[in-house]
């Protein structure tokens, strides 16, 4: 359904207070209401350039790099020949009153951003779910409003090492994603002297975590990692590896047991089997609450299960590949169906969101040197596909081709892309 500039609410109150009909309400376009968004939203950016130097607004740049990305556009050149060829279309709905920002100054103004200041403004700009206090799930009094995965990705940096080479640095960044919103809630960049795990804990006191059942990967399964989602009123399905042996191989075993893992499998149990073009992509998930066996059980805050997910694809060709992987959850196995949901989820966002990056925005392949640019980069690329996704499902293309069809008729396409 098309977003409206006046919300249902908002239209009884002004027709109430003017003695007003519903025809004499205007109603903006998709594009225009999002153009208003980022414009109200624009104040929450503190502007570092020199007043009275200033020829084009910040929001209007940025506007501009967010519809050229939309529409196919990875690299700065890429970006500003997309403003040349739509110019009359984005002075109409953008307003550039000294004509269209040079090649430097569009570099220029993202450099300058802080990348906080900026995925604020992106998130506020948007409203991607409409019933934000609506759960994901729910059972009974038990509800999950949402389910956010942590996930860590590398990239080009926008500075070089100290080495005689000047190699260009890894930027490392770690991002927070809301499974029901389909978007990047927030992102901490991990620097030189840090790493992802306190990072992890950082990016945690940036969310929401009450009632939200929280994903990461194995690395961040840290004991005041979970001690701090659970005493915020969080929930945590936590991946378990070799880096805690002692708990990763007790899990193992049990599940080897083919009396214990019968026995699961009978009570908490879920299995789904998808099948496209010849190959069957089947996915278990078993867990159970007896947990007396584990020696380390006191040491993570509210745990109440452990349980394994079997992924197991078969090709057309009939080869077959199998990735088992162990869990701890302070959920109990009763719930099941939401602790799948959330491990699916985790699965996807790892897999599709890095090469969305890397193949699809060309996200290594581009590499600025000068203050935050790369850093607003990944930003501004996560908020686009957060826009592309309802488009690019609805009409079952790729991410590739659905911004290639979008860059082939822009001014038709966009309005497709914000109303959906």
């Amino acid at each position: 359904m098309a977003k409206k500039a006046i919300r249902l609410e908002e239209l009884i109150k002004v027709m109430d207070k003017f003695d007003c009909e519903i025809e004499d309400i205007e109603v903006l376009e998709p594009d225009v209401e999002f153009i208003q968004n980022i414009h109200d939203n624009s104040v929450l950016i503190i502007d570092e350039r020199v007043n009275g130097y200033v020829l084009h607004s910040l929001e209007s740049v940025l506007l501009l790099v967010i519809f050229a990305m939309i529409a196919n556009c990875n690299t700065f050149s890429e970006i500003y020949t997309f403003g040349c060829f739509h110019f009359e279309w984005l002075n109409k709905h953008v307003r550039f009153e000294n004509g269209l920002p040079s090649l430097s100054t569009i570099k220029r103004v993202i450099s300058f951003i802080n990348p906080k200041e900026l995925e604020e403004l992106l998130v506020n700009s948007v409203q991607v779910f409409n019933n934000q206090n609506e759960p994901i799930y729910r059972l009974g009094m038990f509800k999950v409003i949402d389910i956010k995965s942590l996930d860590g990705k590398t990239a080009n940096s926008s500075d070089r090492d100290n080495s005689k080479d000047g190699q260009i640095k890894k930027m490392n960044a770690m991002s927070a994603y809301s499974l029901k919103k389909g978007i990047c809630e927030a992102t901490e960049f991990i620097g030189d002297k840090t790493n992802e795990i306190p990072t992890c804990k950082t990016l945690l006191e940036r969310i929401n975590v009450k009632n939200n059942l929280i994903t990461f990967d194995a690395l961040n399964t840290q004991k005041e990692t979970i001690k701090f989602i659970h005493h915020n009123h969080g929930f945590y399905v936590a991946p378990v590896k070799g880096n805690h042996k002692i708990m990763y191989e007790e899990i193992k075993d049990y599940f080897s047991d083919e009396e214990f893992l019968k026995k699961v499998n009978k009570e908490h149990y879920k299995k789904t089997i998808e099948k496209r073009n010849g190959d069957a992509d089947i996915r278990e998930y078993g867990f159970t609450d007896d947990i007396g066996w584990l020696y380390e059980k006191n040491e993570w805050t509210g745990i109440k299960s452990v349980g394994y997910a079997k992924r197991t694809y078969k090709n057309s060709k009939g080869e077959t590949t199998t990735d088992t992987r162990y869990y701890i959850s302070n959920l109990p196995a009763s719930l099941i169906e939401i602790i799948s949901i959330s491990i699916r989820g985790e699965w996807k966002i790892e897999n599709n969101l890095h090469y969305y990056l890397d193949m699809v925005f060309k996200e290594d392949e581009n590499s600025s040197f000068v203050k935050n640019t790369q850093k607003n980069l990944n930003i501004i690329r996560k908020f686009c596909m957060a826009l592309l996704k309802s488009y690019k499902e609805k009409t079952k293309l790729s991410m590739n081709l659905t911004r290639s069809v979008i860059s082939m008729n822009f001014e038709d396409q966009i309005q497709k892309v914000l109303t959906m």
